[in-house]
């Protein structure tokens, strides 16, 4: 007896922007600067091109840049712009700009 099962396809159509590496897990926090303010973001997981950060609070907005001061494990913190590319349940998916190196990132950070 033979045993088909015959299923649909459901994937989306591929885009040019879509995440192409895998994200690793991270629990580390950055600092949003905004104006001259500084704000703790946490830190949920990290690829070589972008970050996921938890942001329960402001509303961001696909296509906006923000600007980062991101802890370094080894060395000084780095400041870099990403553009929001996710917002979605209180996360926000953002892609480093201009090709910044997300490269070595965690440990602690002063305010």
């Amino acid at each position: 007896m033979l045993n088909h099962m015959i299923t649909m396809k459901i994937w989306g159509p591929v885009f040019g922007d879509r995440r192409s590496v895998k994200r690793e897990p991270a629990d580390f926090y950055a600092v949003e600067l905004v104006a001259g303010a500084r704000y703790l973001r946490r830190i949920c997981n990290v690829s070589a091109e972008g970050l996921l950060l938890e942001d329960r609070m402001t509303l961001k907005e696909p296509g906006s840049i923000i600007q980062l001061e991101l802890p370094k494990r080894e060395g000084a913190p780095v400041k870099v712009s990403a553009e929001v590319v996710r917002v979605g349940r209180g996360a926000v998916g953002v892609r480093a700009l201009d090709g910044a190196s997300l490269e070595g990132l965690g440990g602690s950070i002063a305010l």
